[in-house]
Order: C-alpha cells, then structure tokens, then sequence
C-alpha cells in the first residue's frame, strides 16, 4: 500500500516512509506504531491495544509507549500541541486524524535483485554503543543492491541468504551482549539467553507461521554452536509462544538474564521484514534493536543474497571462535524446495497428532529425496518416528523406522550427536540395553548438552533400579532443557519406577505449574498419588488430565488404575470399554495394571504378553514397577524380565 497524507508518503512494501520525497529514518516500533494507528483510523485506538499489538505481550511502561508517540508525530511533522496527525484523546487513547489518501502500489516486471537493509538507531540510548576500542573499524557497506549471480541456482541463493541473515543477526547478538556484560575488569558471566518464538504480522498468518517458527529454531539451534553463551533450547523456548511477558518468563526461567524477540512482517509483494530486538531482562534495557528486509519473489520465499556478516565478525573473535565461526557458515541444504518440505515437517511435528506426525515424515521423507545429505531433515525424520512410537501406534511396528532413519544419517554423518542420543532412545523403548548404552555415551561425548541424552540415561537407570543415578541424569536433563514436555512426564515416571515417590510428586507439582494446560504432567501425578496411597487426589488429578485430554484412551487407562487403586471397581470397566472403543492404539502394559491393583490376576498375564509381543515402551519399568509388587516373584512374571533382559542375571551385566 501507499499512505499519503501532507507531504509525507509511506510505502508498506519497502517499509519506507518518505518527506518531500526523501526518506526518512525510523525506528521500527515507531514504524509500526505508526502503520497500526493509520490502518485503525477509522477508531480510536486504547493504550492497551497499542502495548498488545506493537510490542507483542512485552510488558512496557507508559512511559516508553508515550515516547514512540512522540518520536511518530515528530517523524510525521506533528508535535503534542498541534496534535494535526495523532490527536491524544484523553482517557481513551490515540486517533490518526490526518486525511489520508490511499492507493495500491503496481506490480513492476523487473528482474528480482537481492536487497538486505539493517537500521540501528545510534541516537538511543537503548541500543547498543560500543567504543571504538571496543569494535574494530570496517568499511560501511555500499547503499546499492547486488545481483545475483547467474551461476547459483535459485535454490542454493536462496539457502545462502536466510544462513547469511540468522549470522548476521547471531553475530550482532553476541556482540551486543558482550558488550553490555563485559566489565573493565573481571571474569564474564555466561549470558543465559532465550530467544522467544517470533510472531507474524500479515494477512495470512497461517501460511508465514511455519517459516517464522523455524527462522526462530534455527537462530536458536546456530546460537547454541557458540560456547560462550548458554541457550534455551527448542522444546522449552517454544512453552513462550503464546504469553511472552517478562514477568512469566522470569517465573518459569529465573536464571535467563537476555530475551530475544522478534516479528516477522510481510508486504503485499512477498518482501518480509524482520523486526529483532534483545533484551536484558534483569534491568528491562533494550541492548539492540534491528530491522532486516529481504525482497523475495513471488514465487521463491528465498531469493534473495547478500553476505554481510563479514562487517561485524572482526569484532567478535573473542567470542565466537573459529571453528563455531565455521559451524555457522554451513548451509543446511542447497535445494529450496527440500528447505521448505522440512519447515512444514517441523510445524506439522509440532502440532502433536497422530495425522499431524504422520504428515510430518512424509514431508521429511520428500526433503531427504530431493537432497539426500539434508541432515537436519534426518534428524527430524527420526525424531518423528519416535514421537509416533511412543505416543499412537504399536511400536514394534515403529521401531525398524526410527532406526533406519537413525542409521541413514549416520551413514553420511557418523558425529551427529543429536542422531545418536535419538537412536540411544529407540534402543532403550526396544530394550537393547547395550546398544542403547553404546549409543548415549557417542552423544554425549560429541555433546554433552544435550537434554535427550541425560534423558536416556535416566530411563536405562530407571530399567535397571538404580534410582540414585536415576536422580541425577533426571536432574541433568531438567537443567539442560527446563521446560521441555517430554521430559516432565518421563522425569516423574522414572523416579517413581525405581521408589522415589516422594521426589516424583514433588516434581510433578513443579511441572504442574510450568505447564498447566497439559494432561500429561496432571497424569503421571495421578499415578505417583495413588502409589503413594493417596487415592483422592489421585482421583482429582486423573479426572482433570482425562478433561484436558478430550477423554484420549490412555488418559482414561490411568483414571481408571486411580479407581482400581481405591477399590471402585464399579468405575473401571466402563472406562476400560470407553478406551476400547476409540480403536486407537493402547499400551497393554498399563491396562494390566488395572488388574494387578485389583488382584485380578488371571487377567494381568495375557496384557502383559500382548504388551511383549507390541515391544511396548512400559515394559521398561516392568523389573521395579511398584504396581506389579504383589506377582514379581511368580515364575511367568520373572520369565517376562528374562525375555525383556531384564532378569537378575542381565542387569548386573548392564550394571556401569
């Protein structure tokens, strides 16, 4: 769109605003904030609209959001006196009243060229300053756009340009809280930072969330190369993406002492426009903001090129060393359309069905065909299979996929930690305990940062009844990873299955509060209640999990093992049939619990041969399980530990 009004022009597609044809510099809060107010003219718009919309949940003061106003009428030839373009109405808010002619820009036929802008505000306080001595001088990129060369293809420009974007914005990042953490003497702290999902502005969210979504993954994923920060991962940055506010990330994510948020903004022409800006959240100073506009074509989310990173890499040798410098330059995948296959995979994942999954490894499968060294769509692929494993589907019939997506990978790269630890995990639901040993000891070798790693390792504790280091890998993944959802439920499962009740319920509580719309924390919680005795409570917890579930079979299996555990078998049947009667896959294991905590005997076995036969993930606690106290020691029940190797003999072998 083009706004004219006086004699100033804004141009929503080059994110420009012009006065008498020049144009003119611009915060981009105070860009937005401007375009918000002239797209709502027709009302007055609140303070609070404005703090909600412009600044995203981020909680501002009054005082910053009057600034911004101040800043636009000044851009705008307008004052607090005049007020001729923003007129203050008291106790309501802010109305545009300057007359506004609007049209919609042509379409212009002409080649696409390659065009990358980044405007820092030197005149404010609230953005990075750094000293001369502090930066080393570089020469000022030229105002001119560069063509493309014609030897690249299109899909390997486009690659280039968002890895060359995310270095651009991580080197800036690094620099900018060095410099605001660096004092003139003594050792640094390691910055703890949590780069928050972006959100979209544009008419057409659907169709943008996946790239913002990803875009927020892999500055996640390229930041943590750098060893001189530490980096909320993935799975607990995403718990944010719906309430961004300092004052919730403070109280899930205490230690964080920097927030990186970001809107992703697109134009009516395909450009997108990303507004990024960092955060120290222990004192609420902005320590950088910046814009970076990409012109893309129509038909090509990525067309674009320009490496600018070299402008600002001299600066931060004392922070990024070399070889992380290498480990960011890498390129995921040379071909776009395998690109954008794996950034649907990774947003159909997210969503956590069981046709949302499925959909996910076929996207990931058509990235891996058309570039057969795609690791990171490996990766993805095995992760998937895993998630569908656990959570829907028998998972004898799963496994041979996730290890076969596993193994691809390491057949082209045998160093990826991140393959390994997954692998490690499918060893263990499989009960291949020293595969799986082998397997979590090569990642955490590579990395020792990874979550899903101490992850593993809690769980081939938790098999072999060795609750002290049970405790400990538990806590490691909790520490690497806080927020993470899977390991909320495996982390109260595991302490519980080797004794720890106590621990499991005082670590379901905590992970009650960190995520409260959650079935599955409210579940395990359940369980660890009426193992402790606690039937009522249990009861209460289960009924709520079963509620957030939308009534899902294995939620209503534990509802009913709280009932059977309190002695209402009148309840458990119909519970049992209404599970049934989904037709969806349900772990035999636990529906034999029901039984075992009834005394019903006769029909525990056959469950539990079923769930043998599925190689059923629970049966990884089969050796300890509490539940299963009373026929431990029966000959069929120890014949079943021998077949899942975990018989007395087996263990002290696995023992380490």
């Amino acid at each position: 769109m083009l706004f004219r009004f006086n004699n100033i022009e804004i141009d929503t597609d080059r994110y420009e605003i012009r006065k008498d044809s020049h144009v003119l510099s611009v915060e981009p809060k105070v860009y937005d904030l401007i375009i918000y107010l002239i797209e709502n003219r027709q009302r007055i718009i609140s303070r609070d609209e404005l703090l909600s919309q412009i600044w995203a949940g981020r909680e501002v003061t009054d005082t910053t959001l009057s600034n911004h106003i101040k800043t636009a009428r000044k851009t705008l030839a307008d004052d607090g006196e005049q007020q001729k373009v923003i007129k203050t109405i008291r106790s309501r808010g802010y109305h545009f009243i300057a007359d506004v002619e609007e049209s919609v820009k042509e379409s212009l036929n002409i080649p696409v060229q390659a065009s990358f802008e980044t405007s820092i505000s030197a005149n404010s306080d609230k953005h990075l300053a750094a000293s001369p001595a502090q930066i080393v001088p570089v020469n000022p990129p030229k105002q001119s756009q560069t063509t493309v060369s014609s030897k690249q293809t299109p899909a390997l420009k486009s690659t280039v340009t968002i890895v060359s974007l995310i270095l651009f914005i991580i080197l800036i990042i690094v620099s900018g809280i060095y410099y605001q953490s660096a004092p003139s003497t003594a050792v640094i702290k390691q910055p703890y930072l949590l780069i928050t999902p972006m959100s979209v502005s544009s008419n057409d969210v659907s169709q943008w969330q996946p790239f913002a979504d990803q875009i927020t993954r892999e500055l996640i994923q390229d930041l943590r190369k750098v060893s001189g920060i530490k980096v909320v991962p993935p799975p607990s940055a995403f718990t944010f993406k719906s309430n961004k506010t300092r004052a919730h990330i403070k109280e899930q994510l205490p230690e964080v002492t920097f927030v990186l948020d970001g809107v992703v903004k697109t134009a009516n022409n395909g450009d997108v426009r990303f507004t990024v800006e960092l955060e120290n959240i222990d004192n609420g100073a902005v320590v950088w903001e910046g814009s970076f506009d990409i012109n893309v074509d129509k038909t090509n989310l990525f067309s674009a090129q320009n490496d600018i990173a070299s402008s600002v890499s001299t600066s931060l040798q004392v922070i990024i060393l070399e070889d992380e410098k290498a480990k960011l330059a890498q390129v995921p995948t040379s071909n776009l359309v395998a690109y954008e296959r794996y950034v649907q995979g990774q947003y159909q994942q997210a969503q956590m069905s069981h046709d949302s999954v499925l959909l996910a490894i076929d996207l990931y499968s058509q990235a891996i065909a058309l570039d057969e060294n795609f690791e990171a769509a490996y990766i993805a692929k095995s992760n998937a299979y895993r998630i569908l494993m656990i959570s829907f589907e028998k998972p004898k019939d799963v496994l041979p996929k996730v290890i076969a997506s596993a193994t691809e990978l390491l057949a082209i790269n045998p160093n990826s930690a991140s393959v390994q630890a997954s692998l490690g995990m499918a060893y263990i639901h499989a009960m291949l305990w020293e595969d799986a040993w082998i397997m979590l000891n090569r990642a955490k070798k590579i990395d020792p940062n990874l979550a899903l790693t101490e992850l593993g390792f809690a769980l081939y504790y938790t098999a072999l009844g060795e609750a002290e280091k049970v405790q400990q890998s538990v806590a490691r993944a909790d520490h690497l990873d806080p927020l993470n959802q899977e390991i909320a439920e495996w982390g109260l499962w595991a302490l519980m299955m080797v004794g720890e009740v106590d621990a499991a319920i005082a670590w379901g509580k905590r992970k009650i509060q960190q995520h409260p719309q959650m079935p599955y924390p409210l579940l395990s919680l359940s369980v660890a209640h009426y193992i402790n005795g606690n039937i009522e409570q249990s009861i209460k917890l289960a009924r709520q999990g079963v509620a957030l579930s939308h009534q899902d079979p294995f939620p209503l299996i534990l509802l009913a093992q709280a009932y059977a555990a309190g002695g209402y078998k009148d309840k458990v049947l119909p519970l049992i049939k209404q599970a049934t009667q989904q037709q969806l896959y349900m772990c035999p294991y636990e529906t034999a619990v029901i039984f075992a905590l009834m005394g019903q005997t006769e029909k525990v076995f056959p469950l539990l041969e079923q769930a043998v036969e599925y190689q059923s993930n629970c049966l990884i606690f089969a050796k300890h399980d509490p539940r299963f106290a009373a026929i431990r020691h029966t000959p069929r029940y120890v014949a079943m530990l021998a077949k899942l190797g975990l018989d007395d003999a087996s263990i002290k072998r696995y023992s380490k």
